[in-house]
């Protein structure tokens, strides 16, 4: 047990020496989080709210969606981010 907690800090330390040689922390990947979940949730209030304010968005719309104040029943938009995501993340070049 006292062996394991030995290789347990000489992690840690090698943890510490590269997040210092990299520039990085352990909290660098919230950053992202913290900038993007604001404005997608000021985005999401802001077209529900559009949604039920304009009477135009329920006689309006294109192809599949002419009820622009419904979901979409066929998930071709949750289908479309999930694609493009997922090409963003294959193509980014990254680790």
């Amino acid at each position: 047990m006292g062996s394991d907690a030995l290789s347990m800090a000489e992690c840690q330390n090698e943890m510490q020496k590269l997040f210092k040689e990299y520039g990085v922390t352990p909290f660098t990947p919230l950053k992202g989080i913290f900038i993007q979940g604001p404005i997608f949730v000021s985005f999401f209030l802001a077209i529900s709210t559009m949604v039920e304010k304009m009477e135009s968005f329920k006689f309006v719309g294109a192809y599949w969606f002419t009820d622009l104040s419904t979901p979409d029943s066929l998930y071709i938009f949750p289908v479309m981010t999930v694609l493009t995501f997922l090409l963003t993340v294959e193509f980014s070049g990254g680790c």
